[in-house]
C-alpha cells in the first residue's frame, strides 16, 4: 500500500487502511534501526530455529537499550 501518485486513478481506502498507511514510516523506522544497530539479519539463517533466535535476540537488545521508542497504536477494530 503506498500513497497517491499522479499518474495512478485513485483508490478510495478504508479508514484501517489509511490509518496502518500513516504508521508506516514509523514501522520502517524501526526495521531500520533493527537492522542498522542490532544486527538483525534474517537471510544467514540455518534453520527456523536460528531465524527465530535472531529475530528474538535483535528485539530484545531494542528492548532492552533503545531509550526512545516509537509507540504505534492498535486502532479499534470496527467488526
Amino acid at each position: 500500500m503506498t500513497y497517491h501518485r499522479k499518474n495512478i486513478q485513485p483508490v478510495q481506502l478504508c479508514a484501517s487502511d489509511e490509518y496502518h498507511l500513516k504508521q508506516r514510516n514509523k514501522i520502517e523506522t524501526l526495521f531500520s534501526l533493527l537492522k542498522g544497530q542490532y544486527n538483525l539479519v534474517t537471510s544467514k539463517a540455518r534453520s527456523i530455529r536460528g531465524f527465530l533466535s535472531g529475530i528474538y535476540a535483535s528485539l530484545c537488545a531494542y528492548q532492552l537499550a533503545h531509550q526512545n521508542k516509537p509507540t504505534i497504536q492498535m486502532m479499534e477494530s470496527l467488526a
